[in-house]
């Protein structure tokens, strides 16, 4: 589904990861930190067993924990402390990020035609968009856990209507999550296109949430806008 909109909007809105590039960099990136913090702690090497939980056995949530656990690595029995420690480490890492490849070219045309805004959930938005080269294409940045929010709540995305150019109809919003990126900003009035790439690109939007299009790479906004 690639309907074009009705009419050429004012702004357009994206999300963050795995919309404007692939999430496992900055997830590797991440976990070599991490495991050069625990490398420098305990002298040993973590970093092919972190790869491997992350990817290859799928503990994406409690990585740390299930590590923490498994090797003993709280010998104060404060493990909360440690994976605090540990997801500081992860979120922390500075290692320069690549756009998908079409990111920047979208980017860099729609700059001249349309206000731009991020919208994202993740943590150290901004610090990824400066790691990313981009932060310079946007009007408007919103990151969630800044806020204590999320785009679970329709906060998020009015404040970036609150600063972008026109109303919600007159607002485009790009993302890959069809469980966060199309119910609010459809219920604001907002077009929704969903890029179906990236982690969650094999999940199905609910009855009622389907995205106004469809599209699997950045390339094809510029027919639907345009």
């Amino acid at each position: 589904m690639t309907d074009a909109v009705d009419a050429a909007p004012a702004a357009v809105c994206f999300d963050l990861d795995d919309t404007l590039y692939d999430y496992h960099q900055y997830a590797r990136a991440g976990l070599r930190e991490v495991a050069d913090r625990l490398e420098a702690r305990t002298g040993e090497s973590y970093h092919d067993e972190l790869l491997a939980l992350y990817f290859d056995e799928s503990v994406t949530e409690g990585t740390f924990d299930r590590l923490v656990d498994r090797h003993g690595l709280a010998p104060d029995g404060d493990e909360d402390a440690v994976v605090d420690d540990l997801v500081e480490a992860y979120h922390g890492a500075t290692d320069p990020l690549d756009p998908y490849p079409a990111a920047e070219r979208v980017l860099s045309r729609f700059a001249d035609r349309y206000e731009l805004g991020l919208i994202t959930d993740g943590h150290g938005g901004r610090a990824k968009l400066r790691r990313l080269g981009v932060e310079g294409y946007f009007d408007v940045v919103v990151v969630g856990p800044e806020r204590d929010s999320s785009k679970h709540q329709r906060e998020v995305f009015d404040a970036a209507l609150a600063e972008l150019a026109g109303s919600a109809d007159e607002t485009v919003y790009i993302g890959d999550d069809p469980r966060v990126d199309v119910r609010i900003p459809k219920q604001l009035g907002m077009t929704t296109v969903r890029l179906r790439r990236g982690r969650y690109s094999h999940l199905e939007p609910d009855d009622g949430d389907e995205p106004d299009a469809e599209i699997d790479d950045l390339c094809a906004l510029t027919a639907i806008l345009e």
